[in-house]
């Protein structure tokens, strides 16, 4: 095998990068919050022409605290309301179980229900932490209340006593 000429192979037609002067650039602007370039978000919120570098705001850009938003959390609230323990009521009304000799497919069934309600209502959990929260919220009074309520038939969410009237 020949050995290659570098001379013939232009491998020494590279710039002169020890002699080279370094090219500078201009400091990158600040990156701007989400959606800010767009035109829309500005008229939004009340920044006509879109224009994002006013005074006010780059003196706020250092001071800035990051937002906390609140976590969405599986409470006694959350567990009452429309798609909570209400929405049990009628999980089932289409639902065929096929009774005696039959219980392990009827029991398969009812937990798929109640897995897919537990999933609507807080999909943040596995069904067996979401069962867990659960029992310790039963223990709270207006859980008690929304059951005891369920049980007897009551109104219980606001259309409930619409219906009634």
């Amino acid at each position: 095998m020949a050995m290659l000429d570098p001379l013939e192979n232009n491998l020494f037609d590279l710039p002169d990068y020890e002699n080279t002067e370094d090219e500078t650039f201009p400091p990158l602007p600040p990156p701007a919050s989400p959606g800010r370039d767009d035109p829309e978000w500005a008229q939004a919120n009340g920044d006509p022409d879109g224009n994002q570098q006013s005074q006010t705001k780059d003196s706020a850009v250092t001071k800035q605290k990051a937002v906390k938003r609140p976590r969405p959390r599986l409470d006694a609230q959350r567990l009452t309301s429309e798609r909570g323990l209400p929405a049990l009521r009628h999980m089932f009304d289409n639902v065929k179980f096929k009774g005696k000799g039959h219980e392990a497919e009827d029991l398969k069934t009812l937990i798929q229900h109640m897995e897919h309600w537990a999933h609507r209502l807080f999909p943040k959990l596995q069904f067996e932490d979401f069962i867990d929260v659960v029992e310790s919220l039963g223990n709270k009074k207006e859980v008690q209340t929304c059951l005891k309520r369920i049980r007897l038939d009551l109104p219980i969410l606001h259309e409930d006593f619409k219906n009634n009237e």
